[in-house]
Parts: structure tokens; sequence; C-alpha cells
């Protein structure tokens, strides 16, 4: 049988830290813990980490917390853990900059407070389906200029590392998997940013445009990531080495 897996719920509301863990503990393929604080729940990690216990798969996250912001807590658990927790964002923050500066930041998911219990362990469960059908075999794509190494998570151009955010890497990680072929905007929105924010064709715009900034000679004129009318984009060059 396999281990529940570990959801550490980060809220400063007891009602909704008690609600959301007893929620949770009914649901046998999940075991909760919740916390108040940053500060508690950076030991809480640390503590698995150094003791040997299991590591946090989930952390659900507010924002506004009293010992810090929660967008710094996402950078610093990305920073911290290479292969670490899905990270899914409950705030009642509902406007377009926060949700693009917390995906920005590492989050995986932004629900938008109130949500209810069959939405948020819905996205969940498509999460953790995501993650465990990940081929977990190194790759690297090298396309024109570009080198894009899955196992390291870096990308490189003409030999220089580009810094991209968590979310510019994944978009440009799904292009380069599917590179040469045409991916709909609502493939790519389902794969970066879940079933549930399907209709938002406005985040994949906005991220494209800053991946031709960050790889693109020209971005007016893109040789990498080509727009096709109508439909979505495609990741080619001249040439393709592997």
């Amino acid at each position: 049988m396999e281990s529940p897996v570990g959801i550490l719920i980060i809220e400063d509301d007891q009602g909704i830290g008690n609600f959301l863990q007893t929620a949770l503990r009914h649901e046998p393929q999940y075991q909760a813990q919740h916390t108040g604080t940053l500060r508690d729940a950076w030991r809480e990690m640390e503590k698995r980490r150094l003791y040997g216990g299991d590591p946090f798969a989930v952390i659900l996250l507010d924002l506004g917390l009293p010992d810090g912001n929660g967008q710094d807590f996402i950078t610093r658990v990305r920073a911290r853990y290479a292969d670490g927790p899905l990270i899914i964002v409950l705030s009642a923050r509902n406007n377009e900059a926060d949700k693009i500066q917390a995906l920005d930041a590492g989050a995986d998911d932004y629900l938008a407070k109130p949500f209810t219990i069959g939405e948020l362990l819905a996205r969940l469960r498509a999460h953790l389906r995501r993650r465990g059908s990940a081929e977990p075999a190194e790759k690297i794509w090298r396309v024109g200029s570009l080198e894009i190494d899955d196992s390291a998570h870096t990308v490189k151009k003409n030999g220089d590392e580009v810094a991209l955010t968590p979310t510019e890497y994944r978009l440009l990680c799904l292009l380069a998997e599917h590179r040469g072929s045409v991916l709909s905007h609502r493939k790519i929105l389902s794969s970066i940013w879940g079933d549930n924010n399907r209709e938002q064709a406005h985040y994949v715009r906005i991220y494209v445009k800053r991946l031709r900034e960050k790889l693109e000679d020209d971005p007016a004129a893109p040789e990498y990531i080509r727009t096709e009318q109508g439909t979505g984009y495609r990741l080619c060059s001249g040439r393709v080495d592997s």
C-alpha cells in the first residue's frame, strides 16, 4: 500500500486551516498538517529533511501571513528543494498581478478564495496525476543556439546561461518536448496552469512574450517560438539537433 500524500497547510486563519485539515483527512490518500506561520512551516519541512521523514508532497499556502510574504516563501522553497513540493496558493487576493507574481515565484497553481473543497480536491488530483506520470529520464534539448538541460534546470543560448522564472522554464520545456509541433493555447494552459484555467489565454501570451524577450535576437521576428495564427505556438528553428 502506498504511503499517503503529505500535505502542509500554511494558513493563519485557524478556522480555515482546521477546516482544510479536517476535510483532507477524510480522504485516505492524504495526510494533512496545519501551521499558521511561515516560520513553523519551514521548521516542519526542515525537520523532515534532516531526520529522514517523508517530505511534504504538497503545500497549500496563503499569501498574507503574519510573519512574512507567501511569495517570498515560494522562492525560498524552490531554491532549497530541487525536487520540491507541489505548491498551490489559496488566497483572497484575486487580481491578475498577484496571480502572475505567485506563479513566477514558482507556485504550481492559484486558487482564489472563496473556493469549494471539491474544486481543491480536483486540482490536487490533476496535479498529482501529472507529476506521477512525468517521465523521469534526463533530457537535453538543443534547438538552434538554444540548449535546455532538464536535469540541471538550465537554459543556455550560445553557451551563455539565460535566467528564467520557474513558469517560463516549464513553458519552454513543454514547447521543447513537442518541438516542431503546434501546441494549442488550451493545451499549454492545461499543462502549465491546470484544467481550471483553460479560458485564461492571456497567461500564455504574457509568458510567450517574456520568453521571446529573453531568447530571441529579435522578439518581434521570432526564430524559435513561432505563432500559429488562431491556433497556438510552435518551437522551431532552421536546425534541430536532437
